[in-house]
């Protein structure tokens, strides 16, 4: 296994894995051994963090963040950042109840992952379920997926955050570059990759201010 300089993720061939301590998959993910160590393969094909990765996005994650995550569906990433982040926690907001049966089952199992049936919009209500916020990550498929994102960054004031972006706009280049606009009114640096090959229409952006 070969680190990728994000906590607890490796490289074995051509695939990624995170370093677990659950001997159980959550999504039928392949499980492998070395060194009496457990790694849970990380597809890029079912995550689009593992995709952006894949391609060379370099997101900042500490081990110790706690993350609001905001979109969680029924938690194939969010298990795997759960891994990544094994000091942290992740406040993981689903609005969904469909999703949130799975979603909740995962929390049970990994008690740094809190599993919040609400609605992103309306970042007051989950307010008195989280102690503070290092980092926002976003996936949530909507033509206002920036503001909400925004709404969110106003409340909770992280410094860094990972927004997996839809474009819906046939003019999709002026479309990304006025969303970006709004952002920098609030990061000061910007990165963007374009994960096309694995997820039609998205980018993975990062955020930060520092």
């Amino acid at each position: 296994m070969r680190s990728t300089g994000i906590p607890n993720l490796y490289e074995e061939g051509n695939s990624l894995y995170t370093l677990t301590k659950f001997e159980k998959p959550v999504y039928g993910e392949r499980i492998l051994i070395r060194n009496s160590k457990m790694y849970r393969e990380f597809s890029p094909l079912r995550s689009k963090l593992a995709s952006s990765i894949k391609l060379g996005f370099k997101p900042e994650l500490r081990e110790e963040d706690h993350m609001l995550y905001l979109g969680s569906s029924t938690g194939t990433t969010a298990s795997h950042i759960s891994d990544i982040l094994s000091k942290g926690v992740i406040f993981a907001v689903e609005f969904s109840p469909v999703s949130m049966i799975k979603l909740s089952e995962l929390g049970k199992s990994r008690e740094n992952l809190i599993p919040l049936l609400l609605d992103a919009n309306k970042p007051e209500q989950y307010e008195p379920f989280i102690d503070r916020v290092e980092m926002i990550y976003q996936d949530i498929a909507q033509p206002n997926q920036i503001d909400i994102f925004l709404k969110n960054v106003k409340y909770y004031s992280p410094k860094r955050g990972i927004i997996m972006y839809k474009s819906y706009s046939m003019r999709s280049d002026t479309e990304l570059k006025n969303e970006i606009n709004k952002l920098k009114k609030y990061f000061k640096n910007i990165s963007m990759k374009n994960i096309e090959r694995f997820h039609k229409g998205h980018y993975a952006i990062y955020v930060s201010n520092h």
